[in-house]
């Protein structure tokens, strides 16, 4: 995918994040849309995307809502290297393996989120995130396997592929 099409899907992302999405709030959470695009560039496509655009937009959504600046980049980063690491090990092209990376992504993502203001300081308790972490993963889990659908149509198969079954959208062009 072209970097300036990616740049425009996480720049509508962030605007969604902060304007729509937070009337779909229940008990107090909203869908994460930046974090499940980094989840779903990460571990789809080999490129950096996740974790750059991630650092990006983590920086702008702490600059614009949060109480310190780069706590979302750090974040979104992590979230976004374990689902390169995660990838490794699963079929990526799948829905399944992508619901997995969208529950470890978020429930690392929530961690090194509150690990990193508890050390600032934030009196917010584990028991206070832990009441919201089911509604956020749920969210999350669903946004990942949304985008995941969506997305995956740029990922293409090689005929020579010992899996290929010509489903996706074929490799024109390629010199096998």
């Amino acid at each position: 995918m072209k970097t300036r099409y990616v740049i425009f899907i996480f720049a509508a992302a962030f605007i969604a994040q902060s304007t729509v999405l937070r009337y779909v709030a229940v008990n107090g959470v909203s869908p994460n849309l930046v974090l499940c695009l980094v989840i779903v560039f990460a571990f789809l496509y080999d490129e950096p995307y996740g974790i750059a655009l991630g650092a990006v937009f983590g920086v702008l959504l702490d600059l614009n809502f949060g109480m310190y600046v780069g706590v979302s980049g750090i974040s979104f980063m992590c979230a976004a290297v374990a689902m390169g690491q995660l990838k490794k090990y699963l079929n990526h092209e799948l829905a399944l393996p992508a619901m997995v990376g969208g529950l470890m992504g978020s429930i690392l993502n929530n961690t090194v989120y509150w690990g990193i203001y508890k050390i600032a300081g934030v009196p917010h308790s584990l028991a206070y995130i832990l009441k919201m972490q089911p509604t956020s993963i749920v969210y999350n889990v669903v946004l990942v396997i949304a985008l995941h659908l969506i997305l995956r149509r740029g990922v293409i198969r090689h005929r020579k592929d010992l899996y290929y079954k010509g489903s996706f959208r074929e490799a024109r062009g390629l010199k096998l």
